[in-house]
């Protein structure tokens, strides 16, 4: 009788060590279209995934990895950077690059994301008018109009937004309009060019809010954090991953290694660029030697009025209510002046509405609760 032999095979496929597609920061380039290569096969498209979220425990290499991520991005687009620590990026202020485009007082950084809105807006403006002169019938992405992106970056985003809610009552910055127009940026910054980078050291329930971590479509930890953080950063998709803290790798202390994901996607290991040596390379000379990247010209955007009847018909509401809640407002000090309603107007009736038809409590409890919101 033959007998035959049945031979198996099993296939093994070794990833590359990623310590090796480690990049030196100096050497972080990328162009618009193709986003900013922070090591051998990661490269964030901020076009494609629009928002960028690092979070570093203290020591873990963020900051590096923040200044990494300037040397290509200077390099292309416009660059503000918010540093409420007043530690990390002061020293920029002083070239002509970021001239006026480094703050840290919380006012001050407050003042700035308006702005950004507001060129935001004047961007689509922009892009609308040469859209018409090219007879397009779909607006484009802003680089087909000649745009340079435009980047925030907000260090220590919590101890921000904190300090911004601690705001005196007397202070002439709306809390409430300054993370309104954040929002705005992050649902629809992409096709406008406007992009946000957040850094934070961990990642808690409170720290963002879900339209702007639902819309951050890139995300880096690097060094210590904590096992919510990673949860909370690379979501239900790497729930099951075994996530771990590296303090060596053969046997030297490494700094910068972490994860890095596309939201929604697994996470993979990822060291971030590397700081070249001092003796041949400082990021400030770097950045010294770039040329300054003007704002656009803004064009003149007048203030949006609302008429009576078109608030009543978008809060779904009658007359009748609308005067109830409008006069007790009046009676909290809202000063109304003419027929019309200026934006931050209307955001408080919506407001009072919005917690009218969702909370407990009558009118008067619900409207001295937003008036203490909106300062």
């Amino acid at each position: 009788m033959a007998r035959f032999l049945h031979f198996s095979m099993a296939l093994y496929k070794y990833a590359i060590d990623a310590i090796r597609s480690r990049i030196s920061a100096k050497d972080v380039r990328g162009t618009v279209k193709d986003g900013i290569k922070l090591a051998e096969g990661v490269t964030w498209n901020f076009i494609e995934d629009p928002h960028l979220l690092i979070a570093g425990g203290t020591g873990g290499g963020k900051t590096v990895l923040m200044r990494s991520l300037l040397v290509g991005l200077l390099r292309i687009g416009r660059v503000e950077i918010l540093d409420p620590k007043e530690a990390d990026f002061v020293k920029l202020a002083d070239l002509e690059v970021l001239r006026d485009r480094v703050t840290w007082t919380t006012e001050t950084m407050a003042q700035r994301v308006m702005d950004a809105h507001e060129r935001m807006r004047a961007r689509y403006a922009i892009m609308r008018e040469r859209s018409n002169e090219k007879n397009e019938t779909e607006l484009g992405v802003f680089y087909k109009y000649d745009l340079e992106p435009d980047f925030i970056l907000i260090d220590e985003f919590p101890s921000w937004v904190t300090e911004l809610e601690n705001l005196p009552r007397d202070s002439k910055i709306d809390a409430f309009k300054v993370m309104g127009d954040l929002k705005q940026i992050f649902l629809k910054g992409r096709q406008a060019g406007v992009f946000v980078i957040i850094s934070t050291q961990n990642v808690k329930t409170d720290d963002l809010p879900s339209t702007l971590k639902d819309n951050i479509m890139f995300r880096i930890t690097v060094g210590r954090v904590s096992g919510y953080t990673y949860q909370s950063v690379f979501g239900e998709v790497n729930e099951n991953k075994a996530f771990k803290y590296v303090e060596k790798v053969h046997g030297k202390r490494v700094y910068g290694r972490g994860y890095v994901a596309v939201n929604g996607l697994p996470a993979k290991e990822f060291f971030a660029p590397l700081l070249p040596n001092p003796k041949n390379y400082n990021f400030y000379d770097d950045f010294k030697q770039l040329p300054r990247i003007e704002d656009i010209k803004q064009p003149v955007v007048a203030e949006v009025r609302y008429l009576q009847n078109d608030l009543i018909d978008e809060l779904s509401t009658d007359e009748r209510m609308f005067k109830k809640i409008k006069g007790l407002l009046k009676d909290s000090g809202v000063d109304f002046t003419g027929k019309d309603f200026s934006e931050k107007e209307k955001r408080l009736f919506v407001e009072v509405f919005d917690r009218k038809n969702n909370e407990e409590g009558t009118l008067k409890e619900i409207i001295a609760e937003v008036m203490l919101d909106f300062g």
